[in-house]
């Protein structure tokens, strides 16, 4: 893969990163994934992406906003910005690339000599990310699931850099926040790209279901700006006129075997009880399972095993067996 712009160079900047991708009607294809760069003297170096999965439209068109929109002379130090950094499936509006069905978040560290998908990831880990301080990875439900809007951090044992994420996520000015339990299989995600390269991420899950909500885009858009002011890498004066972070509930999310996530026993149509933010008590009632073909089968009800709040549901209604259906989170505290 290859890179037409400097990334250290002053300035504001607009390129690509060209992708080979040899086709049977185009032999010599190169696909070229968009970057712009803005570099206003040292400081921060800070890498903003979205369009990881090409189903999650809420952090692309926040990204796209602020490459046209942003002023090179409010930033202090390098602002790195990919809105569709998986464009081959961002194209498509499909969480998987249509080039080799790769999902670019389940391969890293990536293989310069392999898929597409595995190609990207390599470019991403050897090149963008350790050249950065600090990564910004907007995510949303896609497709198939709608998350209630708020920023993530991982979990960490190391109680300095726990501190420092927890002020990060404060700073994004959400009413809800997430601290997400990963596994060490997410080393295969841009998570572990981090771990290895010594820095630290912040994500988001900006709604999803396949559709695009202006009120999660606008808490996206306000929320990095705030970051980037909390980071050091923007003035401001750039967000003079968005009103300070309110306080914020700090929820916790287990890993994904535990009880906190409910999945299909049953294949059919899925009917929640709950909307999201919704509290539950163990044992409580969430949905139901219905099989309109044999209408006259009692449904397969749906029950929390947890105390905690909705922050996740399928977005689409057929649900066959081993569907995630729904995610819970608890209280983190103080």
């Amino acid at each position: 893969m290859r890179l037409n712009i400097d990334l250290d160079g002053e300035g504001r900047q607009t390129g690509s990163i060209s992708l080979p991708s040899s086709t049977n009607d185009s032999a010599y294809r190169q696909i070229q994934i968009p970057i712009v760069t803005l570099r206003n003297g040292e400081g921060p170096r800070i890498l903003l992406m979205a369009g990881n999965h090409g189903d999650e439209f809420e952090g692309q068109i926040i990204l796209t906003r602020l490459a046209r929109q942003l002023d090179v002379n409010h930033v202090r130090g390098r602002l790195l910005l990919l809105p569709a950094i998986n464009l081959p499936a961002a194209l498509a509006g499909t969480r998987t690339s249509p080039l080799d069905n790769g999902n670019l978040n389940r391969s890293f560290p990536g293989n310069p000599r392999g898929t597409p998908t595995e190609r990207i990831a390599d470019f991403i880990e050897k090149t963008l990310i350790p050249d950065s301080d600090f990564l910004i990875d907007l995510h949303s439900g896609g497709n198939s699931l709608n998350y209630l809007p708020a920023p993530s951090v991982t979990d960490i044992d190391d109680e300095a850099v726990r501190t420092k994420l927890l002020g990060v996520l404060r700073a994004f000015g959400s009413p809800v926040g997430y601290v997400f339990s990963e596994p060490p299989t997410t080393d295969v995600g841009t998570i572990g790209s981090c771990r290895r390269a010594g820095i630290e991420r912040l994500g988001t899950e900006l709604g999803g279901g396949g559709g695009v909500s202006p009120a999660a885009v606008e808490l996206g858009e306000t929320g990095v700006l705030r970051v980037l002011v909390h980071l050091g890498a923007l003035d401001p004066a750039a967000i003079a006129n968005l009103p300070p972070p309110g306080p914020m509930t700090i929820l916790r999310r287990p890993g994904p075997h535990t009880g906190y996530y409910i999945y299909a026993e049953n294949t059919g149509v899925f009917e929640p009880f709950i909307e999201l933010g919704a509290r539950v008590s163990s044992g409580q009632p969430v949905g139901q399972i219905l099989t309109p073909e044999v209408p006259w089968h009692e449904p397969v009800r749906v029950h929390s095993s947890v105390t905690g709040t909705l922050i996740c549901r399928r977005a689409l209604g057929l649900a066959r067996r081993g569907d995630g259906l729904m995610v819970f989170a608890e209280d983190l505290g103080d």
